[in-house]
């Protein structure tokens, strides 16, 4: 169950490794940033996680394009993993058991929030559109207004843009099969099922939903063989 508490930290910050001339300058300090994240989460520094996702959320929100982006659902996913993972340990304290799972709960339904504003608004959208959108609020800036890579960095924008509608739901998957641990260990069964529901509607490959799913029913967990786990289904259904 750690474990895949655990993992929530990391699926999200995938796309993020690439550093270049068309990422955008202002949130570039972000992006670089995400290098020392994985760093600390493998060490189990949680302190330090928290600290550098209030510094990346820093930079986001002092940009209107980002302040409510997809961005800042993985933000708020992460931490509510760093909560549900100290939860979940063997170490914790009952009384700090509580206190992380309510921690988890409140950044969890933040990060939905972000994540379902920022698809109402995307996810019907063409690329015209997309870079129409892009192209007004960069072409606006005045830090980005002269830069010499403007086109590339829209662009990149707009690419980005179109990956996260497709992964978005993937992420919001997580949030809710967080949800529904949490439920789970408050023993309020039915949230956690309709949570673990959820999850797996937005995306069916969805195994720790599925092996929580099993566990509220006395069922073992799946096993997920090596090839599945070297190559996932595509995940543009979840589109």
């Amino acid at each position: 169950m750690l474990i895949l508490a655990a993992a929530g930290i990391a699926i999200a910050w995938m796309y993020y490794g690439n550093i270049n001339k068309s990422v955008d300058p202002r949130v570039k300090q972000a992006r670089l940033m995400y290098a020392r994240y994985n760093t600390y989460a493998a060490d189990g520094d949680y302190e330090m996680v928290l600290s550098l996702l209030d510094s990346i959320e820093k930079v986001y929100v002092s940009e209107p394009h980002y302040r409510n982006s997809y961005e800042m659902g993985v933000i708020y996913n992460n931490r509510a993993s760093v909560f549900l993972t100290l939860a979940l340990s063997d170490t914790a304290r009952q009384e700090l058991r509580q206190s992380y799972f309510a921690l988890a709960e409140k950044h969890l339904m933040q990060g939905v929030d972000y994540y379902n504003g920022w698809m109402a608004f995307y996810s019907h959208k063409s690329e015209e559109e997309i870079r129409a959108v892009v192209e007004r609020e960069f072409s606006s800036d005045s830090i980005l207004a002269k830069h010499d890579n403007l086109d590339a960095i829209i662009h990149s924008r707009v690419r980005e843009i179109q990956t996260a509608r497709i992964e978005t739901p993937r992420r919001l998957s997580v949030s809710y099969t967080s949800l529904g641990i949490i439920r789970r260990h408050d023993n309020q069964l039915e949230e956690a099922y309709e949570y673990y529901e959820k999850a797996l509607e937005l995306w069916e490959e969805n195994h720790a939903a599925k092996n929580n799913m099993n566990i509220l029913f006395g069922k073992p967990p799946e096993k997920q063989s090596v090839f599945r786990k070297l190559f996932p289904p595509d995940r543009k259904g979840t589109e």
